[in-house]
């Protein structure tokens, strides 16, 4: 694979995410809302813990429609090439459709009638259905009574909307079959203005997202009261780990969603020590002392556009791992030129 198919390719991962964030995100909204206004006793959560067979799993989705119905979810934008790997996306459906799944927003945690959904991207979807029907024909119980699969896309042709349509399973709810049969359009615009900034959900995303918040969200305002080192080429302060999770996680994750006790937190600590970690590989970034969970950022501006730049550097860094350095040699792309 060249380096511009290998740059594409990460490319792709990053938008792959967000578009699966968006699709949760306007999938719920279908589930919890009647066009109007949103129905009564509706809820909805993302990673929400919830109790199947006496397992904690933690689906994607959980979205009720009323008291008495509501919905699992998985959702992937992209799926493997290899179909071999599908295997396990069954099998986490099938952990999702039991008889007592126990965590909805009740008073006593259950609802009289659920379905799993599999939100797929129209691209594969036809394909995941052969692959869950050849799965359930070879055995009866791999595929579970209530599993649906739903593809989605978006458009920005007018006015950006993402598209569901039901093609596998039925819908316990009439009305939700009815739409979701024909194919529904979920309007962004309503979506956004309710959850403008949600970029997480309870999945790890892509490194190069994460790195590429913080040095373009967060760093900025903290270089703004340090101090400019000159022998760096950078400005100088302290990160904490944990005060930037709590930050990211108000501002573009969890915290920007309703929560109670079952409700999962993300972006996740251990993502954020991940990305931290990263820096100080590129040389942006040096470890904490004394078990503190400071990190010394040296931060400076990117000519070109930061996610670019990230992209570049995993690239990079991706076939260093791959290519043997003789013993004492530097890698002098490692300190690429800056403003």
């Amino acid at each position: 694979m060249s380096k511009d198919e290998e740059l594409l390719r990460l490319h792709n991962e990053i938008e792959d995410y967000r578009q699966t964030v968006m699709a949760l995100l306007a999938f719920a909204a279908f589930v919890v809302h009647d066009g109007r206004e949103q129905r009564p006793q509706a809820a909805f959560g993302l990673g929400r813990r919830m109790d199947a067979t006496g397992k904690v799993v933690t689906p994607d989705l959980v979205a009720q429609m009323s008291s008495v119905y509501g919905v699992v979810a998985e959702a992937k934008k992209s799926l493997s090439q290899d179909t071999s790997r599908w295997s396990r996306h069954v099998q986490q459906l099938r952990k999702y459709d039991v008889d007592r799944l126990v965590g909805w927003w009740t008073e006593n945690e259950m609802v009289e009638a659920s379905n799993v959904v599999m939100l797929v991207h129209q691209s594969r979807s036809r394909k995941f259905v052969r692959f869950l029907q050849k799965a359930a024909e070879e055995e009866a119980d791999e595929v579970g009574p209530t599993t649906c699969v739903v593809e989605f896309n978006s458009s920005a042709e007018t006015a950006s909307y993402y598209f569901f349509r039901l093609e596998h399973g039925e819908v316990t709810d009439s009305d939700l079959h009815r739409r979701l049969d024909l194919g529904v359009e979920v309007p962004l615009d309503k979506l956004l203005r309710s959850y403008p900034n949600i970029r997480y959900y309870d999945t790890e995303p892509p490194l190069e997202n994460i790195l590429t918040e913080l040095w373009s969200e967060f760093f900025p305002a903290m270089a703004a009261d340090a101090e400019y080192d000159d022998k760096l080429r950078a400005y100088k302060f302290d990160a904490s780990v944990n005060d930037v999770t709590d930050e990211m996680q108000r501002a573009y994750g969890s915290g920007a969603l309703p929560a109670d006790e079952r409700s999962v937190e993300f972006p996740k600590k251990k993502w954020i020590r991940k990305a931290f970690d990263r820096l100080v590989q590129y040389r942006f970034a040096l470890p904490p002392k004394d078990g503190s969970d400071l990190y010394e950022i040296h931060f400076r501006s990117f000519r070109e556009d930061v996610l670019a730049r990230f992209l570049k550097l995993s690239l990079e860094r991706r076939r260093e791992d791959e290519t043997p350095v003789a013993e004492g040699q530097i890698d002098l792309d490692l300190f690429p030129e800056e403003n």
